[in-house]
């Protein structure tokens, strides 16, 4: 477990755009008359940016073969 100030912002700001991530499929979802594109487009930006400064405390090669392990690798594999 992480203990670093720096770690601990990181994973607070990524599960808060989860969050708000999450809000916007659950509206767009219940609501399918409504456009949420551009709200969840916003939403998938941030998560992204926040998801990179996440993984820099772990290790992609860790993660890359547990995607591979899961889902196979990119030729198809697995």
């Amino acid at each position: 477990m992480h203990k670093n100030e720096d770690w601990k912002h990181d994973a607070n700001k990524l599960a808060e755009e989860l969050l708000e991530l999450a809000a916007e499929l659950v509206k767009q979802s219940n609501k399918p008359h409504k456009d949420y594109h551009d709200k969840i487009q916003d939403e998938l930006a941030d998560v992204a940016y926040r998801m990179d400064r996440m993984i820099e405390w772990y290790s992609t090669e860790a993660m890359a073969q547990r995607m591979i392990d899961k889902w196979g690798d990119k030729d198809g594999g697995v």
